[in-house]
């Protein structure tokens, strides 16, 4: 992520020809461009917003319009998010790059990598069954990708930012699914958002994914 603060609008990964249909002739936005390096990895305060046509990761997940004054945002949770978080390429792309710290920077087991990143990502450490299912997963990709590395390498080539040459792919690929199942967390996009919440949810084997069931949030005293 760039966290720059301040400066002009930027134009992130969204889907082609989104602004062309609703482009005045002569606009000086009839036409999506999008950026290109840091501008890419720019925090979504920055994006440059068309109210005609918004970014579709912003009103996903219940962005305000804009149109009108908004005290409170408002929550879904909609099919069409789960499948934005597994297979957008920002969110992958972003997946893979946690995938990358977990293998550089949280340890060198699988279940120290799998606490990583719970403790990134939702500032908890994993339930039991959460961590044995994330375990079993990872184990299937592993047992997957150490087999196909052309496979893996196409899994960690998604978006304009290269993966980390130290980092195996079979590996990379592997953990960068596991990675994409946590941020699929309902809590993952509102841990700091939620303050104290603990959030209840679980893992239901999918073939060779996962799915995630998000579940009510409880409150510790």
């Amino acid at each position: 992520m760039n966290l720059q603060m301040g400066g002009k609008g930027v134009n992130p990964y969204q889907p082609p020809n989104i602004w062309e249909p609703v482009g005045f002739v002569g606009s000086n936005t009839q036409f999506y461009k999008q950026d290109h390096g840091p501008a890419l990895y720019r925090r979504s305060l920055y994006v440059f917003y068309k109210r005609t046509a918004p970014p579709p990761f912003m009103a996903n997940f219940d962005a305000p319009s804009r149109e009108q004054t908004c005290t409170r945002r408002e929550r879904s949770d909609t099919p069409l998010q789960a499948l934005q978080l597994m297979n957008d390429v920002q969110q992958f792309e972003a997946a893979r790059a946690l995938a990358e710290r977990m293998l550089t920077e949280g340890g060198s087991t699988a279940p120290e990598r799998v606490a990583f990143a719970f403790r990134t990502v939702l500032s908890r450490k994993p339930e039991e069954i959460e961590a044995k299912l994330l375990d079993e997963q990872l184990a299937s990709h592993l047992a997957r990708y150490g087999a196909d590395e052309e496979a893996a390498k196409k899994v960690v080539s998604h978006g304009e930012s290269k993966p980390n040459p130290a980092c195996k792919p079979s590996e990379l690929a592997s953990y960068t699914l596991v990675a994409s199942t946590i941020h699929t967390a309902s809590r993952a996009g509102r841990a700091i958002e939620s303050g104290p919440a603990v959030s209840r949810w679980s893992f239901e084997s999918v073939g060779d994914g996962m799915a995630v069931h998000s579940r009510k949030s409880v409150r510790r005293p």
